[in-house]
């Protein structure tokens, strides 16, 4: 059954940032290309210093319906609101070892 997020068309989607919180070399930019794919504009890919328990989708105040479906599109089930150090106009996906993606 499709859910309001799968309605999101690209154009009114935010700009996701990505993050890679293991030693898997490359892993932000493979799931970067895996969220273009999926008609996402990635602004960024990068390590993330800091401890994050699980895979996660983080979004600002009224993104969640974008942030359920950017999780969909690249495999992931959580997500939360966004920390105090995340911007505020975009999403951000921090991956930890158990993304399998």
């Amino acid at each position: 059954m499709p859910t309001q997020a799968d309605s999101i068309p690209p154009s009114d989607r935010p700009a996701v940032e990505v993050f890679n919180n293991t030693p898997r070399k490359g892993l932000a930019d493979d799931v970067a290309n895996r969220a273009r794919q999926a008609g996402w504009t990635v602004a960024g890919a990068d390590n993330w210093h800091g401890k994050i328990v699980t895979s996660t989708v983080y979004f600002p105040a009224g993104m969640q319906a974008e942030a359920a479906q950017l999780a969909k599109d690249i495999g992931l089930n959580r997500i939360k609101d966004a920390l105090d150090n995340m911007k505020k106009d975009r999403l951000t996906v921090i991956l930890t070892t158990d993304y399998t993606g």
